[in-house]
């Protein structure tokens, strides 16, 4: 097998084949390079615009393409503690594709996400639940109250303990 071509030569050769002032062999003898290079690199400049044709990947597709990942990472802005199953679901609605869990986690893990735990937010911090609450209490004397202990109550039921971020930013 012939050694590739330096990309000083490549570019010589570029240069004669867009002012066709000369023919192939012509080129050839020119560069040093058989003709038939020179008919290659004719036809990569033809077809992709370089003297090189891409590079052809190697093993299977991905089965999550890149606008996919993109709507997927965007929706987990919004709600990073879904599982991957529910990832799954939420890409079958929007691209009507099915994809598998761990095809879901592969294409995070390539676009530098990762699942970490979750910093819950505490509800009382919104004023405007805090004004609705009291509005709402307002209405009512305090012979109407009763208090319960919550100390027995487990308050972590029903909220996700872990979502996906991006590297660096921890889901809220």
């Amino acid at each position: 097998m012939a050694p590739h071509l330096p990309s000083s030569t490549r570019e010589f050769i570029r240069d004669m084949i867009l002012s066709k002032s000369r023919t192939t062999a012509q080129i050839a003898d020119a560069a040093g390079c058989s003709p038939r290079s020179i008919t290659t690199i004719r036809s990569n400049l033809r077809h992709f615009g370089d003297t090189r044709a891409p590079a052809i990947r190697a093993g299977r597709p991905r089965s999550i393409t890149p606008p996919m990942l993109e709507a997927l990472c965007n929706h987990l802005l919004e709600k990073p503690g879904l599982y991957l199953d529910e990832m799954a679901l939420f890409l079958w609605d929007e691209f009507g594709t099915y994809v598998t869990a761990s095809s879901i986690r592969r294409a995070l893990i390539s676009k530098k996400w990762s699942k970490k735990t979750a910093r819950q937010k505490a509800k009382e911090r919104n004023a405007d639940l805090r004004d609705w609450y009291l509005h709402n209490l307002s209405e009512f004397h305090s012979y109407h109250l009763i208090y319960i202990d919550e100390s027995g109550y487990d308050k972590w039921i029903g909220f996700r303990r872990t979502g996906w971020s991006p590297h660096g930013i921890t889901p809220v």
